[in-house]
């Protein structure tokens, strides 16, 4: 039974950018909504976390699939990104130009937090960044860290992009 869950789901976007790479269409399998909020779990412990990313033009979305995972929202964790060549993201600009990617943290019965030093915000230099040549959407390596910082496993990722030791790693790009 896994206490902390971690999932980056393939948020189907309303629109389409142009070009051949842009997008998440572009570079992986997308799933609309409501069949990310009938995925099946894995078994998860009474006294779990769920770290959920989600994406800025969707917070409804990524609430439902909380909250249909049985899980309740809690608080954020905030990835402040950066370039490879260490300044400030400058995003696609559908509203805003964002510069971070928000992770929802959400329990349910009452997990043990084992570090209550975290912040609520995280940055990487450019070792942990998700380079250029790296995949799209893939999490810096310093937000496992966090995670497994702040509670004990054992810990699964759905929707996996590598694998990663000491973790469960669930998803169709591995």
């Amino acid at each position: 039974m896994y206490k902390v869950i971690v999932a980056d789901p393939p948020w189907n976007f309303a629109d389409k950018l142009p070009g051949t790479r842009r997008g998440a269409a572009k570079n992986y399998a997308c799933l609309p909504t409501r069949e990310i909020c009938r995925f099946p779990l894995p078994p998860i412990a009474d006294d779990a976390t769920l770290f959920l990313w989600r994406v800025a033009s969707m917070p409804q979305d990524a609430l439902d699939v909380v909250r249909m995972w049985g899980f309740v929202p809690k608080t954020e964790l905030i990835w402040l990104k950066k370039t490879v060549e260490g300044n400030r993201w400058f995003g696609m600009g559908r509203t805003l130009r964002a510069e971070h990617e928000t992770c929802i943290v959400a329990t349910r019965g009452r997990p043990q937090v084992v570090n209550h030093s975290t912040r609520s915000t995280f940055t990487s230099d450019f070792e942990g960044l998700s380079a250029p040549a790296a995949r799209h959407s893939e999490k810096p390596e310093k937000f496992y860290e966090v995670v497994e910082s702040l509670l004990a496993g054992p810990y699964v990722e759905l929707f996996a992009r590598r694998r990663r030791d000491g973790w469960t790693c669930l998803g169709d790009q591995l």
